[in-house]
């Protein structure tokens, strides 16, 4: 098995000037299942896009390769700007140390990704001109994510510690979202299946004008609900998500009904919804 380092190399214009920095660096190349079995030659001739340029991978990030129990990708540094780290990730592991751009783990089939910061808008969405998301593996994002995370998710697991913008699970099939902080309008839209379970029911209440239309309403009625199921997820990051489930009264509602979605929103009472159990 093999550990591949990738750290971010910033350039003297960017220590100089912020500005300096660049605008986009499309990074969705690397990817591990490329990188098995080759010498670091090559991979630092792989190519990537950086405002438009094609680059070698080595012009931008210095590689260094081990041996290790289990295949691992790390990559690490100022990467805001790059977009698409852990696209199409498949086995093995994908450690992101810093904060991400756009798409990261976007089209992800298997393994794990864990990023220790924020990420960008589409998380776990489709890769390129796919129709669906992340359709396997574990991510864990420590910080908080931009708009339509979980767009269109098949399956897997995601994780995320932080707030999300909005459209949250937007045209979800199938997995598991689960979401600390308060999360953007526009949730589940599009919900077919899947589940959603929120440790911050403040969206919840921003829908409650949904959640009392019980004929229009995207959202069916909220009904208790027992959240044993929790105790089967040993991830951590899932256990610290979920402690207001495991302390208050949980209730469960059905979306997007709009089109007829059997997907489930699953989240802790609080005094100011004043929902009577």
């Amino acid at each position: 098995m093999t550990r591949w380092h990738l750290q971010y190399r910033a350039h003297a214009s960017e220590d100089a000037a912020d500005d300096a920095a660049p605008h986009s660096i499309d990074a969705s190349n690397i990817r591990r299942s490329w990188m098995d079995g080759k010498q670091a030659a090559e991979i630092n001739e792989l190519a990537i896009c950086v405002d438009g340029r094609r680059v070698r991978l080595a012009d931008w990030f210095e590689l260094t390769i081990e041996e290790s129990e289990t295949d691992q990708v790390v990559v690490e540094g100022q990467l805001k700007n790059a977009h698409g780290l852990a696209a199409m990730h498949d086995r093995g592991e994908f450690q992101i140390i810093g904060s991400v751009g756009d798409f990261a783990a976007c089209g992800m089939t298997g393994g794990t990704v864990c990023v220790q910061g924020d990420a960008g808008d589409f998380v776990a969405a489709p890769h390129g001109a796919r129709r669906s998301g992340m359709s396997g593996g574990v991510i864990n994002i420590y910080g908080s994510v931009g708009n339509y995370a979980g767009h269109r998710m098949r399956r897997g697991t995601l994780l995320i510690s932080g707030s999300t913008g909005t459209m949250l699970a937007a045209s979800m099939v199938a997995g598991t979202i689960c979401v600390g902080g308060e999360t953007g309008e526009g949730l589940a839209v599009g919900m077919k299946r899947g589940s959603l379970i929120l440790g911050n029911a403040s969206a919840m209440v921003r829908h409650a004008d949904q959640l009392d239309d019980e004929a229009a309403g995207r959202f069916s009625s909220p009904t208790r609900f027992d959240p044993a199921f929790l105790n089967l997820y040993s991830d951590r990051l899932f256990g610290e998500i979920t402690q207001t489930l495991k302390r208050l009264p949980v209730f469960r509602t059905r979306a997007d009904r709009t089109v007829g979605g059997l997907g489930e929103v699953i989240f802790a009472s609080t005094a100011e919804m004043a929902l009577g159990e």
